[in-house]
């Protein structure tokens, strides 16, 4: 599904990315992990399209990718989700899901009716029972993420990317997100899965990429290894 074949990126005199390679399979938990400073975060905001890279190439679906930009990746089925979430607190979970993208009647009318229906399909799937019209500043942080989730099946995402999702939440919290991303996984979703907590690795992952310095330093199958 992705492909990501000797990338580089540097600010200024600092090379950031060293000529890093990646694989990703469609339907796979993806484990990325490296110290702060490995690359992790360069590499995300490239997808994105939030950052441009100097040298490399991407891939998705074996077809070559010229210029990634914030656009490209969501038509192209990428969506990050960062510890930091980019919703508008003081609007709904129906309107944050589909924020610019709310389906319309005949004249451009917003189509709240349905905007509703398809908030609460959405949340259906990532198992959070809640009701779409309230705001989004009420809801938990495990509620949120939830919330960010379903926005990103909303854009019809075939990569989700989770950055060190379970910093701020409870172990029971965490179970229920294991549960989502499982869910996702026999969805044919992959999910990148960046994580400093080797044992929620263990756990969650089928698979596992080691940065260090930028630099691609091995992969493995997460049963095949001791963490």
């Amino acid at each position: 599904m992705l492909k990501i074949d000797k990338l580089y990126k540097n600010f200024g005199n600092k090379e950031v990315l060293k000529g890093l390679d990646l694989e990703i399979q469609d339907g796979s938990i993806f484990g990325l992990v490296g110290i702060n400073g490995a690359g992790k975060s360069t590499l995300l905001k490239i997808l994105s399209g939030a950052y441009v890279k100097d040298e490399g190439d991407i891939y998705i679906d074996g077809k070559k990718v010229e210029s990634m930009t914030p656009r490209l990746a969501e038509q192209l089925g990428i969506s990050i989700i960062y510890q930091e979430f980019s919703s508008l607190p003081h609007l709904s979970v129906a309107e944050n899901i589909f924020l610019g993208r709310q389906p319309t009647k005949k004249g451009g009318v917003i189509n709240w009716k349905k905007c509703r229906e398809d908030s609460m399909f959405l949340l259906k799937r990532v198992g959070l029972d809640i009701d779409p019209g309230i705001p989004v500043s009420s809801l938990s942080v495990a509620q949120q993420q939830m919330v960010e989730i379903a926005k990103a099946l909303s854009r019809e995402a075939r990569i989700i990317v989770m950055d060190e999702p379970t910093a701020p939440l409870t172990q029971k919290e965490i179970d229920n997100l294991f549960a989502v991303i499982r869910e996702l996984k026999r969805q044919q979703v992959a999910v990148i899965y960046v994580s400093h907590r080797l044992a929620e690795i263990k756990e969650i992952c089928d698979c596992i990429t080691v940065l260090r310095d930028g630099c691609y330093v091995g992969k493995a199958l997460v049963k095949d290894v001791e963490i």
